[in-house]
């Protein structure tokens, strides 16, 4: 998958050799009674599209769509969806890897031929052609394991669930401290090609899905509760902080000068921290120049810590060569004196 950037991957690091582990449902599957009948509530019905090229999470891509039986697919998701085609932005379909160029290793487990990994892709925008074709341009989101095929004509149905990666408690550290590390040499890659961008056609900045997914910022001072009541209108905002300075008729507690971070911003990083986290490690691989064999490598793997290794190993040799260019063009335009325009370098 081409990169605007131009980055490409470190010959040391070579995705093949990135630790896998068995995937796994991202959630314990909640399970709900009706009668006698237990349902699992973590499955889920997907349409498929097989295509030839691998789709990692928050990578984009276009298809062209003309055959009758997957014209009808994404109507049928479209009317599902409560609206036209045309209208449809949104709706979500499985893109799986064709059999016919899925390596023997992907369809090891097989179901009914079909490789048991696939990527939920959501439709960003339609267009219908003269001919009646679709071009469709979408991106993947989380990656999805099928469990079996509910329908085969006259277009692929199946139940699947999430996966997600497999991190343990004790190296949850290792991977912030990997992801911020990451995210710091995307935020100097981004830095350095506006810095060195020659014409207009050149990247402006880091891809959306970057700043997207990146870590939230650690607050350099957190704020108090008193400082979140006076902003809500609320006067016992007032009150506290007066007690806070002066104290109280029971004495200067002084647990009440401690800060604290904004509870919603809390709450929402711990509940959607996995799934951000790893669609990060995602979106920082899809900057790089990516063969077949190693968008897979990456797909199958479950390991985080090594995804995010890999990547900022792949991204290290790129990042030294934008910072000499920068020194140089420094150099240059210093000696330069009103000479003006950028060097080619």
């Amino acid at each position: 998958m081409s990169s605007s950037f131009g980055l490409r991957t470190a010959k040391p690091c070579s995705p093949p050799n990135v630790p896998r582990r068995e995937g796994h449902p991202a959630r314990v599957a909640r399970r709900v009674f009706a009668g006698a009948t237990m349902i699992d509530t973590s499955i889920f019905a997907v349409s498929l599209f097989p295509s030839n090229k691998v789709l990692l999470p928050t990578a984009t891509g276009t298809l062209h769509v003309f055959e009758q039986r997957f014209l009808q697919m994404f109507d049928d998701l479209a009317e599902k969806a409560g609206g036209n085609i045309l209208d449809a932005n949104g709706i979500r379909f499985g893109h799986i890897l064709s059999p016919s160029v899925a390596p023997p290793a992907l369809l090891e487990n097989a179901i009914s031929g079909m490789p048991r990994l696939a990527v939920m892709a959501t439709v960003k925008r339609v267009k219908r052609n003269d001919d009646g074709s679709l071009l469709l341009q979408y991106e993947g989101s989380k990656r999805i394991k099928l469990i079996n095929i509910w329908q085969s004509q006259p277009y692929m149905i199946a139940a699947a669930t999430f996966m997600t990666d497999n991190v343990s408690p004790t190296e949850e550290v290792l991977v912030d401290s990997l992801e911020w590390d990451l995210y710091r040499q995307l935020e100097e890659v981004g830095r350095l090609s506006k810095q060195l961008r020659t014409s207009e056609d050149a990247p402006a900045g880091l891809p959306d899905s970057i700043p997207r997914y990146a870590p939230p910022p650690p607050p350099s001072r957190p704020r108090t509760i008193a400082e979140y009541l006076t902003d809500a209108g609320h006067p016992a905002g007032t009150s506290i902080s007066m007690w806070q300075r002066h104290g109280s008729v029971y004495g200067n507690v002084k647990q009440g000068k401690d800060a604290t971070q904004d509870p919603y911003a809390v709450l929402s990083e711990r509940l959607g921290k996995d799934t951000r986290q790893e669609l990060f490690s995602f979106a920082a691989a899809c900057m790089l120049e990516l063969g077949a064999a190693e968008s897979l490598a990456l797909l199958t793997s479950t390991d985080r810590a090594a995804r995010l290794q890999w990547t900022s190993a792949a991204v290290t040799p790129y990042l030294q060569e934008q910072r000499a260019k920068a020194s140089l063009v420094k150099a240059l335009g210093h000696s330069g004196g009103s000479g003006g325009g950028t060097p080619a370098v």
